[in-house]
């Protein structure tokens, strides 16, 4: 009993730590939850609701693609996180500006 009582209280503490340090990170996401968030919204709006990607790639003249690191998991295998979450933006063609459409998880 006291061996069952013991590993609570470990797994307690572990999971208490473990949103200590992600609380001081960015938010994790489902895929589905971070696609919605981002999809059809403009460069800004991204930045404002998921943060400031840790890489952008505008070498290509049609598409500029932000890349997020470790901030989604995929709950059809298991939750496993993804390493990898790059949104691509594409510029309206009306207006020039840049709308996330599309979002790829590696």
């Amino acid at each position: 009993m006291f061996e069952t009582m013991r590993s609570k209280v470990v797994c307690a503490t572990a999971a208490f730590a473990l949103g200590v340090v992600f609380a001081g990170c960015s938010e994790l996401l489902s895929r589905d939850d971070f696609a919605a968030r981002v999809k059809d919204k403009s460069d800004a709006e991204v930045a404002k609701v998921v943060g400031k990607p840790a890489a952008v790639d505008s070498s290509k003249p049609e598409e500029v693609t932000w890349t997020y690191h470790a901030r989604t998991f995929n709950v059809q295998e298991g939750n496993k996180f993804d390493s990898k979450a790059v949104v691509v933006f594409a510029k309206g063609p009306s207006d020039g500006r840049l709308r996330a459409v599309d979002v790829r998880f590696e």
